[in-house]
């Protein structure tokens, strides 16, 4: 390798350490003060408008976060209105279906209610019919009504019994 020679060593060193300088200088002397204005100009514009940008943009920023929340707080306020409008109808049809289905269970309650009523009043006078035991006691017409239907009852399963053995 060249550059690990000793011979070459030495005009390596001198000729790299020439073009460096030559670099620098010709850095310093031209594009660094460019550098340094651009610089400079920019700090001072930075400074500038943030001192003016910076209360305005404050101003600006905080009404329009108020008007955007004061915005956002009337849609929502105008959304609740109409949900609670909204339930205040749904809750009144619910009301008023279940008032009417209600009605209508009372009256069919009512009406079994009549019907069995008119069948226990027809059913208590069957029976006093069909078991005259069942009137009161006191009247001797009833007695002798019982006392017949009791011997014809009577009557009825001698009889069979009496059919079933000869039978046997």
């Amino acid at each position: 390798m060249p550059q690990l020679d000793i011979v070459s060593y030495f005009p390596q060193f001198f000729w790299f350490c020439i073009f460096f300088t030559f670099f620098y200088i010709t850095l310093v002397q031209n594009y660094l003060p460019k550098i340094t204005r651009i610089f400079a100009v920019r700090e001072a514009v930075q400074q500038n408008n943030t001192e003016d940008s910076t209360s305005n943009e404050f101003v600006d920023l905080s009404t329009k976060t108020q008007h955007v929340f004061s915005k956002s707080v009337q849609q929502t306020k105008q959304n609740c209105i109409q949900q609670f409008q909204t339930t205040q109808e749904l809750l009144g049809i619910q009301k008023d279906t279940l008032n009417k289905h209600t009605n209508q269970v009372f009256q069919k309650y009512q009406n079994k209610k009549i019907q069995l009523n008119m069948t226990v009043k027809q059913t208590m006078q069957q029976m006093q019919d069909v078991l005259p035991l069942y009137t009161t006691r006191a009247n001797p017409m009833n007695q002798t009504k019982t006392a017949q239907f009791f011997y014809k009852a009577l009557m009825k399963k001698v009889m069979n019994a009496s059919t079933k053995t000869k039978l046997k």
